[in-house]
């Protein structure tokens, strides 16, 4: 019977309430009688009881928290979910997840609450409370560590953290970065870093200057099929290619080659400039087949898993316009990626060969360095790991500064003079300059100047009073009208046919017409290949940018696409080939499509972001309050390598928290008014119509 009422007795409704008065008898008001019940009792058997579910609970959620050191790998480290682990913690640890909760905040608060902000700060407690348990439960102190580190934390503030059991020691952060990038292939390249210096009150020792240092970059390859370039491999091909130089029957015939399929390209621009027309916006027929870009050569991939992974080194105050320069910023990159001393002798570094790239300044320094250390004994101090390489970016600032020169002309035969005038581009009058906003403004003026002429060209072909008139066609003869333009006035052939008239006959307007559209299409389609990713077409595009330079006289970086071709068709091995095109010529850091850009082209945005996004103000204040060059400088050096995230940062919070008050970038104004002009000036002059003897 005692069995059956006690069973009874634990199942019964009234059980909490017999317990709760054990625990707190009720009181016997003005009797004088004090009742104590089983409060210290019940209170010792209450917290022993949490304590032993705090345990288990632990222990069930510890191998959530667990990272061994093999799987130190990026993908594991991005694989951590905030959400998706607070949940899990709920799940598996609700005795602590309620106690927590009722602590973070009054029952009176709880009621007013509408967010779940304090469910991430509960569960920081959780991993804090584990690794103070067992240094293997570090899961997210070990993400949390590579994260700061990037954003630039000081050690000193890491070693506060750690001690509150934020993050790991700063000794295992510098051993899980260099066990990071132990694990994947890597190239990089460096720029020179020009910071003025105002002085605003001056002494003899303190007056305004310009002070140079170098930036660097390091690009990480995380492709897993990706093969690193080997050393021994490419210095046999080459021994073995010197002996096979490229000749000039090579180089034309590779340009025969590829004829076919830039024709099909720059017939497509034609095209496109045709549906550029306002007209055409709502066409009936805008996504019909023909008027579909051409399969690409050699296309790279996009998507988020394949945009481009950059950390900036240390700014170093070291300029890199001299050879020595360059040899000491050389030395200090391997230094800092820690390939300097014993390291650089393990596998897989031994025989690696390391791509650097930079302007054609820089190439030929490198070249330099390399060429006078070449009796060294060690290969190391003969700078054979590195392979440089010139950027995109420069070599299309050249091809712009040779089409201004070529084009530029005069107002009376419509050569870019004249649109300059028309258009108000006046700055562009002025010598072609890398620096400044050159290039940005002479790359739309002459797209803008392109589609202007085109659009008449559209229009006398088609013999119609507007291009919009054009409309009424149907794609198959749009199609046939945009190979005339072509054969007639923007290729070699026409302009050869016209050459070959009587002197007497021959029209110098035209004539000068028919060669601005078949460059400005070279230029077009060169530009159209950088942007979309297909480095395939830049390979067929070698050739033409050659014949340029040399006609141009610009001598250094027709020595440049030399060096470019015979390696290509000579001196690289399969594997060193494939790596360049793949992951070194061009970059794409949002991964989108059509977001493709020269790395030469990167490392200039890490210049200017260091110069103007987060020196302004600093530079200010620092040179108003007499501050020496060398602070600057060890300021640079401290936050540089936090640019990338910082940039990141910036964007995620624009994102997330002002996009619907304004965007990241100035609206670029409308220029069909500039376009609508500069046709009227063609139309005029009858810039395209063949008029003999016109001089």
């Amino acid at each position: 019977k005692i069995r059956y009422a006690r069973t009874a007795l634990m199942h019964c409704e009234q059980l909490p309430g017999i317990l709760k008065n054990w625990h707190k008898p009720p009181r016997g008001h003005e009797r004088g009688v004090t009742t104590r019940g089983a409060l210290s009792a019940m209170n010792e058997w209450a917290v022993d009881n949490v304590k032993a579910r705090l345990n288990r609970e632990m222990r069930e959620f510890a191998p959530q928290l667990e990272l061994p050191p093999e799987d130190m790998l990026e993908e594991y480290l991005l694989g951590i979910r905030l959400k998706d682990n607070i949940e899990r913690m709920k799940t598996m640890m609700p005795t602590y997840w309620d106690i927590m909760d009722s602590l973070s905040c009054t029952p009176l608060q709880k009621k007013r609450r509408k967010t779940k902000d304090h469910e991430p700060r509960i569960f920081i407690s959780g991993t804090i409370l584990h690794y103070n348990r067992s240094q293997r439960r570090c899961r997210y102190q070990k993400f949390l560590s590579i994260y700061l580190k990037s954003c630039g934390l000081a050690a000193k503030a890491n070693d506060t953290t750690h001690l509150f059991g934020f993050t790991m020691s700063q000794k295992w952060v510098y051993a899980g970065i260099v066990e990071l990038s132990d694990r994947y292939i890597f190239f990089g390249g460096h720029d020179n870093l020009n910071i003025p210096f105002r002085i605003y009150e001056m002494r003899n020792d303190h007056q305004n200057h310009f002070d140079n240092g170098t930036c660097g970059t390091i690009y990480i390859v995380k492709d897993p099929t990706a093969v690193a370039p080997n050393r021994i491999a490419y210095m046999a091909q080459r021994a073995a290619g010197c002996q096979n130089p490229i000749t000039a029957r090579d180089v034309f015939q590779h340009e025969i080659a590829a004829t076919p399929r830039i024709r099909e390209n720059h017939i497509y621009l034609i095209k496109k400039l045709l549906l550029m027309h306002p007209a055409f916006e709502d066409w009936e027929h805008r996504t019909h087949p023909l008027f579909s870009r051409p399969d690409p050569v050699q296309q790279l991939p996009t998507g988020k898993a394949h945009a481009t992974c950059q950390y900036m080194l240390d700014t170093v105050h070291m300029e890199e316009a001299s050879q020595e320069g360059n040899r000491k910023v050389l030395q200090e990159w391997l230094r800092q990626v820690d390939l300097d001393g014993e390291r650089a002798l393990r596998e897989p570094f031994l025989d690696r060969l390391i791509v650097w790239i930079g302007d054609q300044l820089t190439t030929t320094r490198i070249r330099s360095v390399k060429r006078d250390r070449a009796f060294d004994m060690v290969h190391r101090q003969r700078f054979e790991q590195f392979f440089e390489i010139f950027g995109w970016f420069h070599t299309q600032l050249n091809e712009e500064m040779t089409i201004r020169k070529q084009h530029y002309g005069t107002s009376e035969n419509l050569g870019l003079k004249h649109a300059f005038n028309n258009m108000g581009r006046k700055s562009l009058h002025a010598a072609a300059t890398v620096q400044g906003t050159f290039h940005y403004n002479f790359c739309s003026t002459l797209k803008h100047t392109a589609e202007a002429r085109f659009r008449d060209i559209w229009a006398t072909v088609g013999k119609a009073k507007d291009v919009a008139d054009l409309m009424l066609a149907t794609p198959y003869t749009l199609h046939d009208l945009a190979v005339k333009i072509f054969e007639d006035f923007a290729s070699t052939g026409a302009l050869e046919k016209l050459c070959k008239r009587p002197r007497a006959e021959q029209d110098d307007l035209l004539i000068q017409g028919v060669m601005f559209c078949r460059d400005v299409l070279n230029y077009l389609n060169f530009d159209d290949a950088m942007a979309t990713g297909d480095v395939g077409r830049i390979e067929l595009m070698l050739p033409r940018l050659l014949f340029r330079f040399h006609g141009s006289g610009s001598h250094n970086y027709t020595h440049e696409l030399l060096e470019i071709m015979q390696g290509l068709w000579r001196e690289w091995p399969d594997d060193l080939k494939s790596f360049l095109m793949r992951y070194c010529w061009l970059a794409n850091t949002t991964g989108r499509e059509n977001g493709f850009l020269a790395y030469d082209m990167v490392q200039e945005h890490n210049v200017r972001d260091i110069k103007v996004s987060l020196l302004a103000v600093f530079l200010h204040v620092s040179c108003a309050h007499n501050y020496i060059t060398g602070d600057i400088w060890d300021y640079i050096k401290k936050i540089s390598a936090s640019i990338p995230t910082q940039r990141k940062l910036k964007d995620h919070v624009e994102r997330e928290f002002n996009h619907f008050r304004r965007g990241k970038s100035h609206t670029s104004p409308e220029h069909e008014s500039d376009v609508v002009k500069l046709q009227g000036k063609y139309h005029e002059a009858n810039a395209h119509v063949y008029k003999p003897g016109r001089h």
